[in-house]
């Protein structure tokens, strides 16, 4: 994979392009993600398909360039599709990455010939569920973030970040985990949690991802992980996707979390992704 870059609705953002190795698959990160951190996955699908793999703007290499609404990284995903990749590719997205795609695609059904979500329910409420709406830790984490001066300061800061139960990222995290989250975090531009950090509700509840079912109908996957093991998709939000889509493939991944080894060990994921799109006439 080669990093490149482009200019596009007045953003310089970055983007991994493989090989022209087969059909077009744009790969969207979730959030806040850039593509590299999926290097693996990347890597298995690269022989098969011709990849391209966005950072969103103000994540990874990609202009740290506001404002960081839901609108705006929907807006930068269609460009990205017209302007470089062309009609009628594969999509491949992960996370919230899959909410920027499929809302592409609802407006603008020539974009993606077959799409595969990965982990996401499709339900604002559902993330509000998930997350809570208290953004403290949040608004704890973008502190930190804007005044410190390297990642091990970072780090230090973020071992204060409060959790649900009142605990703190320091009493349930490792040392090491939480340099590891300062790392990916030292890539990420501050401002991308303010909305966030504004609010979850009025982030996520917005017009462009109440748009279920647009009029996007061609062929598509969700590749859920387990429940149990740390998956996103409850029950509810799984009946949720499947009624917006009804005629979709669902795939369970057994003991996978909501990351579905995707940064580590990527093949089961990359087994279902190419079963499924090879198998579309």
């Amino acid at each position: 994979m080669r990093s490149k870059f482009v200019d596009l609705n007045g953003v310089r953002l970055n983007y991994g392009e493989g090989a022209a190795n087969g059909s077009s698959l744009v790969f969207l990160p979730g959030f806040p993600r850039y593509w590299s951190e999926y290097q693996p996955m990347l890597e298995e699908l690269e022989p098969h398909y011709h990849v391209f793999a966005l950072s969103m703007r103000g994540q990874g290499q990609s202009q740290w360039s506001p404002p960081y609404r839901i609108s705006d990284y929907i807006e930068d995903t269609v460009a990205f599709l017209r302007e470089v990749v062309g009609p009628s590719s594969y999509g491949v997205a992960h996370s919230a990455g899959a909410w920027f795609g499929l809302a592409a695609a609802n407006d603008f059904p020539d974009l993606f010939s077959a799409f595969v979500s990965i982990d996401q329910p499709l339900d604002p409420d559902d993330h509000i569920i998930a997350h809570g709406t208290d953004t403290s830790s949040v608004k704890t984490m973008l502190t930190a973030m804007r005044v410190a001066t390297g990642v091990d300061d970072l780090a230090l800061k973020l071992r204060g970040v409060p959790t649900s139960d009142g605990r703190t990222w320091a009493d349930e995290m490792s040392g090491e985990d939480i340099r590891a989250r300062a790392v990916h975090l030292s890539g990420i531009d501050p401002e991308t949690f303010a909305p966030w950090a504004d609010g979850l509700e009025s982030w996520i509840g917005v017009p462009a991802l109440q748009r279920w079912p647009g009029q996007y109908r061609a062929p598509l996957m969700f590749l859920d992980g387990d429940p149990e093991a740390g998956s996103m998709l409850t029950s509810k939000s799984v009946s949720y996707n499947m009624a917006r889509y009804p005629w979709a493939k669902r795939v369970e991944l057994q003991h996978h979390d909501h990351v579905m080894g995707l940064r580590d060990a990527p093949e089961p994921a990359v087994a279902e992704i190419r079963r499924f799109l090879d198998g579309i006439p």
